[in-house]
């Protein structure tokens, strides 16, 4: 199972939004800090912002920061909210004998159950307890301003 980069860039957006509490960060920094193109992040920004993650403004003191304190973000809601389909297989797209009986959908199913309740146990200031994340995301915006 591979995320999509739309996920993996909401990811990213979060975790150096939430590095900054004392700010507001742009989406031309973030895009500067990852190498990533502003088209990308401002649809990710956007999905993000209407579902509660992340507050924005406008204009010259605008940017973004976190709607809601990063221990209460989970790794796994966001994988969710982003992911079109968490399927591992697809029973239905060429009808298969075994549908609806099928041991392997269902170990494919409980494997990505675990693997998402693994991720619902992590939040954004977790992984911001790391200090080697949290100084390398320190680094990119120097490196983004720069």
């Amino acid at each position: 199972m591979e995320l999509t980069y739309y996920t993996d860039f909401a990811l990213r957006v979060l975790l150096y939004t939430a590095g900054y509490p004392e700010r507001r960060v742009t989406m031309r920094e973030v895009a500067g800090a990852y190498g990533i193109s502003q088209e990308h992040l401002r649809k990710v920004v956007h999905r993000l912002a209407r579902h509660g993650y992340l507050q924005t403004a406008q204009g010259r003191s605008g940017g973004m920061q976190l709607a809601r304190p990063a221990t209460e973000i989970r790794v796994g809601e966001i994988v969710e909210l982003m992911e079109d389909s968490l399927e591992l297989i697809h029973c239905g797209r060429e009808p298969c004998p075994l549908c609806g009986t099928c041991s392997l959908k269902r170990a494919l199913d409980d494997a990505r159950d675990s693997f998402l309740d693994h991720l619902n146990r992590i939040t954004l200031a977790e992984l911001l307890k790391d200090p080697a994340t949290a100084d390398r995301v320190r680094s990119l915006a120097r490196q983004a301003r720069a």
